[in-house]
């Protein structure tokens, strides 16, 4: 016997089974353009999903990992773009998400139409500085951390590599492969960039 439930009492008409709710299986990663805003208002309201950023949002049942804010921003990201600076240090590390994604592309590859909530920049990237999570290719957290001290400004830089090591990026092996980059731009102010942060983790 079902517990909760009365032996004697009849069953439920066909028709009234018929017109009951039938439970809705959710993927772990929502879009609201995906249910429509009132369910979306909904299902926020319920608990049934958790912010992530802007109109994306897991399941409630869903950890969040760094698979879990790739696919967040996966609809962003055309298949020969790769996910890079803040953004990647909002995948690898969670906290606070970006308001636009980062997606890094070739030099001299076409660049993925204009989105307000994307902002693309060239950048040459070897197998070793990118990795795969699910459908998506994220700078890896090491090659993230040389990008952001290279090219965010030095507050921003600061806080992004607080948030990698504490995340466990060695910021000295960090700042030793600074060298691969010389004579490109950035390597300076990436350079004061990491020796700050290293000085900070040292107490």
């Amino acid at each position: 016997m079902v517990p909760g439930l009365d032996p004697s009492t009849p069953p439920a008409p066909a028709a009234l089974v018929r017109l009951r709710p039938r439970p809705v299986d959710l993927p772990p990663v929502v879009h609201r353009a995906d249910v429509g805003p009132l369910a979306w208002a909904g299902m926020l309201a319920d608990g049934a999903l958790v912010p992530l950023r802007g109109d994306v949002a897991r399941t409630a049942g869903t950890a969040e990992t760094p698979a879990v804010r790739a696919a967040a921003v996966a609809r962003l990201v055309p298949p020969r773009g790769v996910v890079g600076r803040t953004a990647a240090v909002w995948v690898h590390t969670g906290g606070p998400p970006p308001r636009r994604v980062d997606v890094l592309v070739a030099s001299g590859a076409r660049r993925p139409d204009p989105h307000p909530d994307r902002r693309v920049a060239e950048a040459v990237l070897g197998p070793e500085d990118v990795v795969a999570l699910g459908p998506v290719r994220v700078t890896t957290p090491l090659r993230t951390a040389l990008d952001v001290a290279r090219w965010e400004t030095s507050a921003s830089a600061q806080e992004a590599l607080a948030r990698l090591a504490s995340a466990g990026v060695d910021l000295v092996a960090a700042l030793r492969a600074l060298h691969r980059f010389e004579g490109h731009r950035g390597v300076r102010s990436g350079r004061a960039a990491l020796v700050a942060a290293c000085a900070v983790r040292r107490g």
